[in-house]
Parts: C-alpha cells; structure tokens; sequence
C-alpha cells in the first residue's frame, strides 16, 4: 500500500512538470512571436514624408503654374479700401482676402483660375475704330462676371489677354496694338502707405510720367498728394467709391461709384478727373463695361502685373526690378501697386534699364 502511494506521488509530480515545460514553450512562443513582429514605425514614417514631400512637390507646381497664367486674383487684393464710414480712421491695410495672387496679382483665390484652353483668345490694341454705340439698352448685354486675366510669355512679345468678348468695342484696353518699344507706367492707390512721396520723387528725377488710379477714400485721405499727381504732369484715373466689383452692381450704383470719385477728386485738388478707369480687381462683364463706356471713360487693364499688394509679404526690390524687366513688350501698360516697398525701390533702376534697353515711357491719351 505505501508503495502504491508513492507511486502516485511520483506520477503527480510527473504530471506537473510536463504541465510547466507545456506553459513554458507556450510563453516561449507568445513572447518570441512578439519579439519577431514587423516593425512599421519606420513604414509610416516614410509614407508620412512621402506625404508632406508630394505636398509640398504639389504646392511648388501650384506656385509655378500660376506664375506662368497671370490672373487678377494675383495681382489684386479682394479689397483695398475699406467702407466710407471707416476711412478716416484707417491706419492699417484693409484686411484681404487673396484670391489672384497674386494674385495680380497675383490668388490667388475666390476669383476664376483661368486657364487657356477654357478661353477664346481675342487679341486687343488701340488700332480697332471705335464702335461704341451709346444707344445700347445695358439690360440686354450680359453681365456675367470675369476676372481679367493674360498669359505672359518669356519672348519680350505681346501677352495674350484671356476674354470671351472684344473688350474694346466698349472702350477696354490692357496693351496698346503698336511695335514701338513704348511702356504706359499705371500705379494703383486704394489707400496710402507712405511710399507715394518716393515714387513722385523718383519719376520726377527720370522726367517720367505715369498714370494713378486713385478711390475716393485716398483722395480724401491724401488730398495734397492727389494734387501734386496732377501738378506734376501725371493722370490721375478713376478706381471708385467703394471698390467693389462692378459686375455686382446695379446700374445706377456703378454711375455713382464712378461720378462721386470724379466729382470729389475735382472739389478737393481743384483738377478734373482723367477720363480713365480702372476697374477694382479687375473684375468685369459686358455690361459694366458698357456703363463704364456710356459715362465717357476708357477701361484700363493691363498686360504686366505680379502679386505686389501684400505689405507684409513683399517680394523684395531684386524680385521687382527683376519681373519688370524680364517681362517687358511693346505696348506694355503695367500694374503696380502704390502700398509695395519693393516696387517703391526698384522703380528708379527699372526705369533706368528701361531706357537703355530703348523703351519710352507713353502716355494714355495715346490710346485713340
């Protein structure tokens, strides 16, 4: 009996070791499993710098490609000015909303990215005859919007300007039809930033003259330098009240925006206003066009631009100078905005190289 007994005791502890030597393999296996466990750490830091890497390759296409289709939306802010009501107020720059640009510039954008294959190119100059016809009822012409838009070229060549009508049978112009290696200098001034001074100082020194478009609140705001424009021998144009776009606005609202910065530019310097308007952000339709045309005023685009707006975010005097000179045409009327640091000290050399490079420096009365 004693012997049976530990005889069991022995199969018992027997059975309890091979129970540990099972649960060891078994937590041998679990914990090597583990250890052996594809690492994709690695993996998914690599597809996350793929990632930011096809962004930003993205990004810099985006860039290029709207250097290359010079839209309104990069030259131009969504507003220069503010209402009426605050502009006596106003010491900072108007927040904007890019859209072009850069818009002019250049996005640039809640404005159209116009692309060449969507548009039928209609080329433009100074040397159609004049069709106007004043006796058009405004309601029965389109007033689908656009955004003025051209495609630059490197060739020193007339760019071709994107519209889906001809914008000069109602008086609109961006480049002037001609050979003649002659540039038509356009400045544009929603609000002042300290720079109109040096920009005056500087044409004056080149014998230049140039052409301003100027709203209200500047004219208001900047009375004496609105007059020392005109007592020096520049245009001084017409860039609205408000700066609203004008496809917007009902018919009687673009002949006020227009008139009361004519009437009042006239009651603060003593001048006339230029015949001459530029429309804000370039937006416009076959029916703003024609108001614009009905009330006397040629429509000023323009064929060189970049996105120059932004006082904070300027390109530099090099970068300037540079874009100026590289897309320089016969013809050529340029953007540039007034507010731009940049622009303010590339302008004497740009002129200057301009010059030598055989180019003039034209006049709008010259438009016929």
């Amino acid at each position: 009996m004693a012997k049976k007994k530990k005889k069991d005791t022995k199969t018992l502890k027997a059975l309890a070791i091979f129970v540990l030597v099972i649960g060891a393999v078994y937590l041998g296996l679990t914990v090597g499993k583990g250890a052996f466990k594809p690492d994709t750490t690695a993996k998914d830091d690599n597809e996350n710098n793929t990632i930011a890497k096809e962004e930003n390759d993205n990004k810099e296409k985006t860039d290029n490609e709207l250097d290359e289709t010079n839209t309104e939306s990069e030259i131009h802010p969504e507003k220069e000015v503010k209402p009426e009501s605050e502009e006596k107020s106003e010491t900072e720059e108007p927040k904007v909303t890019e859209e072009e640009k850069d818009s002019e510039e250049e996005k640039p954008s809640d404005q159209e990215d116009i692309k060449e294959e969507e548009n039928e190119e209609t080329p433009q100059g100074s040397s159609t005859e004049d069709n106007f016809d004043m006796n058009v009822d405004a309601s029965t012409l389109s007033n689908e919007g656009y955004s003025w838009s051209f495609k630059r070229n490197k060739e020193h060549k007339k760019v071709i300007g994107y519209n889906k009508f001809d914008i000069e049978q109602y008086g609109g112009y961006y480049i002037v039809n001609t050979d003649e290696k002659v540039i038509y200098l356009t400045f544009d001034e929603g609000y002042e930033n300290g720079y109109t001074p040096t920009i005056l100082d500087t044409l004056k020194a080149n014998d230049v003259k140039a052409t301003f478009f100027v709203t209200k609140p500047f004219i208001e705001n900047n009375a004496e330098l609105a007059k020392r424009m005109k007592d020096e021998g520049h245009i001084v144009g017409n860039h609205t009240v408000h700066h609203n776009r004008m496809y917007e606005l009902t018919d009687d609202e673009i002949k006020y925006e227009i008139e009361e910065t004519a009437r009042y530019f006239e009651e603060m310097t003593g001048y006339k206003m230029d015949t001459f308007f530029r429309p804000p952000e370039g937006a416009y339709s076959e029916r703003s066009l024609y108001l614009t045309g009905q009330l006397g005023y040629k429509t000023i685009f323009w064929s060189m631009a970049y996105a120059d707006w932004d006082r904070n975010n300027q390109k530099g005097k090099e970068y300037a100078y540079n874009h100026v000179i590289n897309n320089a045409h016969p013809g050529m009327i340029s953007l540039l905005h007034a507010v731009s640091s940049s622009n303010t000290e590339a302008l004497d050399d740009i002129i200057k190289t301009l010059k030598e490079q055989g180019y003039r420096f034209g006049n709008l009365y010259e438009i016929e």
